[in-house]
């Protein structure tokens, strides 16, 4: 009996072990491959490390950084939406059309802002009661924003943008653009949310076993439809940050951005089941896409390889993960 107990206690250490020891051992073998990817393009091009290059990279990034948190927290969940790039368009193509009718910038802002949260609502209403997996309903949802976008703007881009919120993508804090700011805080906010609230908590409880969450008095639904909220939130945030970058709003502007979150967060060491990553992994596997765009860019590549090489990077992320 006592031979019994002790293996019990040594195959529970061992498992408290591994749980540790499998999200660092990820995120130092993601350093690493950073690291080998920036010193092999920096041997290949004098560019790559001046400042002006590297505070570049993270003015790019910085949209994706922030659809990939909210990502993040929807894939920690087990959930995920397919939606958020159309949703930025969408958001954006409302509030450049309000201003362009004449209707103060706080105004339009705030309507995009609330729009987003009734879709991400929606989004979470759908995916809290429908037997489907949030994967198929966001698709969806996905497809419909976007012939509304592109039916609100004609196809044609929107131009006449407030020069207030033009001014964010071209105003500068210690050297660095204020949208890397404005990611940075959000990926911050983020992380903190998810390690030290209860709600990030249940955002785990849901990934881990969402039976067992219900099981265990976690109102389910509730919980669902305000973490999309959130994520419709965090989303209409980067929508006006890549609105000012681009100087316009237009309707498939945000198209694309769902898979490369995607891409980002899985990198990052969140599985696709759910109930684990962090933000720390997600901000690296955001580097990790950035570095790789601009180092084909530098070294002349077509740009058609970084498909290519997002997608190899999502297969052998996920390869990864099963491992693990």
């Amino acid at each position: 009996m006592v031979a019994t107990t002790v293996d019990v206690k040594e195959v529970t250490l061992r498992e408290r072990a591994l749980r540790w020891a499998a999200p660092r051992t990820a995120t130092l073998a993601l350093t690493g491959v950073l690291l080998v990817l920036a010193t092999v393009t920096a041997t290949r091009s004098d560019v790559f490390l001046t400042f002006d290059n590297l505070r570049n990279i993270l003015l790019q990034i910085s949209v994706l950084a922030i659809v990939s948190s909210a990502m993040t927290l929807l894939m920690v969940s087990g959930g995920i939406d397919l939606s958020v790039g159309s949703m930025m368009s969408v958001v954006a193509v409302v509030a450049a059309t309000m201003m362009g009718s004449g209707v103060p910038l706080g105004i339009s802002i705030l309507a995009g802002i609330a729009l987003a949260i009734v879709i991400g609502g929606c989004n979470g209403a759908l995916a809290a009661w429908c037997p489907s997996h949030p994967f198929v309903v966001t698709l969806g949802v996905m497809i419909l924003l976007q012939g509304i976008a592109i039916q609100i703007t004609s196809g044609v881009p929107i131009s006449n943008i407030d020069g207030r919120l033009l001014s964010v993508a071209t105003g500068r804090l210690a050297g660095l653009p204020y949208p890397v700011w404005i990611a940075g805080f959000v990926m911050l906010c983020c992380g903190l949310v998810l390690r030290y609230t209860v709600f990030g908590r249940r955002l785990y409880a849901l990934g881990g076993n969402e039976q067992a969450a219900r099981l265990a008095g976690l109102r389910v639904k509730r919980t669902k439809i305000l973490l999309y909220a959130v994520s419709g939130f965090l989303v209409s945030i980067a929508a006006f940050l890549l609105t000012a970058r681009i100087a316009s709003a237009q309707p498939l502007m945000g198209s694309g951005y769902e898979l490369q979150a995607i891409a980002a967060v899985a990198v990052g060491g969140t599985p696709l089941a759910g109930g684990r990553g962090t933000i720390v992994g997600t901000l690296l596997g955001v580097l990790l896409l950035g570095v790789i765009s601009n180092s084909l860019n530098l070294l002349g590549v077509s740009g058609a390889y970084q498909y290519v090489l997002q997608g190899g990077v999502i297969v052998i992320a996920v390869m990864s993960q099963r491992t693990r």
